[in-house]
């Protein structure tokens, strides 16, 4: 894996880090997802094998989350189950400023802990607690300043980025990946990393699409290794910056309202970047009450896929984006977008209803939606 690290750094070595360093890391790491769970495992590597770098590890995480039909389910974070399996000493959870404040500051201060890692925590570390630590890193799955904020990589996805990469950063004390740029991957294929074959299954109770759990597991995986050659070579204590060519851009946080479609402005093809990145979509489809009243109901689309080059569509099929057929020739629903073109749904659901087939669906439309069934338009 080529790195970014700037001239600066070039004449930095391992053994520098020795001479220099008064003594070994002692880590508070933040960390909740798969992607941190890389990280981690590296590190806990790193104290196995080089103990004169790293002597203690404490993690801290989002307490485990009720889940499930009713609420019956206790799910905690990835991070705390590698924890556990790595034998470290229990997790800290932590959910607010005031945990941070608190049980935390406590722990900084009881655990003399000189660096602070955040990988994929989701929350500020307020500068309280970082102005108690020598040092701070935050690994983060994009090549910044492209992609600030919480959601870089269903945003690559989202955008169709042909490349993507790592950073490993500072912790700004007041704003969100606002730090020094300390090492850099070089930009990566995303075609590449969705091809690799991974050595773990996708968790099916993940709340990320499959392509963005790929995409967080082969970034987890290179932000390991360049967290690794940044402690070994004492990058984490150097004073300059790596100068990136990336535009500056945001990643903000994924609201259910980006997964609507709207048929004036998307593409097909961007109907499916969407569902890719952010999960199933939905549009709206008009219902006549018995009062002669109209409302809007939620049609869920849960997968969708572009006809073949000479597949025929439904004749009957409008050229209106939003139109909807059934293909019986393809066991289907039809869609039309923007320029002529349509997709095809296998996985529909009407809003109060299980998941179905296309089949089921226009079976049960008249009975649904009243006489606004023979308008065959989403909204």
């Amino acid at each position: 894996m080529k790195l970014l690290f700037g001239q600066w750094a070039s004449g930095i070595t391992s053994s520098r880090f020795y001479t220099n360093a008064a003594r070994p890391l002692n880590v508070l790491f933040f960390g909740s997802d798969q992607f941190s769970v890389h990280s981690l495992n590296a590190l806990y590597k790193l104290r196995e094998t080089s103990p004169r770098l790293i002597d203690k590890i404490q993690v801290v995480t989002r307490s485990a989350k009720k889940c499930g039909r009713n609420l019956s389910i206790i799910k905690e974070a990835p991070i705390a189950s590698c924890s556990r399996d790595l034998h470290l000493p229990p997790v800290i959870e932590c959910d607010t400023k005031q945990d941070m404040l608190g049980p935390v500051m406590n722990a900084m201060h009881g655990g003399d802990f000189n660096m602070i890692i955040a990988v994929s925590f989701g929350k500020l570390i307020p500068k309280q607690l970082l102005a108690k630590s020598e040092y701070s890193l935050n690994v983060h799955p994009s090549l910044l300043p492209r992609y600030k904020g919480s959601s870089p990589i269903q945003y690559t996805l989202l955008n169709n980025d042909t490349t993507t990469g790592v950073s490993i950063q500072t912790l700004h004390p007041e704003k969100f990946d606002c730090g020094k740029v300390i090492a850099q991957t070089e930009p990566l294929e995303v075609k590449t990393l969705l091809a690799e074959k991974r050595h773990g299954g996708i968790d099916p109770d993940s709340n990320v699409t499959p392509k963005v759990a790929k995409l967080m597991d082969a970034l987890g995986e290179r932000g390991a290794l360049l967290l690794t050659k940044v402690i070994k070579s004492g990058w984490h204590n150097a004073e300059k910056s790596v100068s990136t060519p990336y535009a500056e851009s945001l990643a903000p946080k994924i609201t259910t309202q980006m997964r609507q479609l709207h048929w004036k402005t998307d593409l097909a093809e961007s109907a499916i970047s969407k569902l890719d990145a952010l999960g199933s979509v939905y549009a709206f489809k008009t219902v006549c009450q018995k009062n002669g009243g109209h409302h809007l109901k939620r049609i869920i689309f849960h997968k969708l896929s572009p006809y073949e080059e000479g597949q025929p569509v439904p004749a009957a099929l409008s050229m209106q984006p939003g139109s909807f057929e059934f293909d019986s020739a393809h066991k289907c629903m039809a869609l039309r977008f923007q320029h002529g073109k349509a997709l095809q749904c296998i996985l529909i659901q009407f809003e109060g209803f299980k998941i179905e087939s296309p089949e089921q669906f226009f079976k049960s439309i008249r009975k649904r939606c009243g006489k606004s069934n023979e308008d065959r338009t989403f909204i």
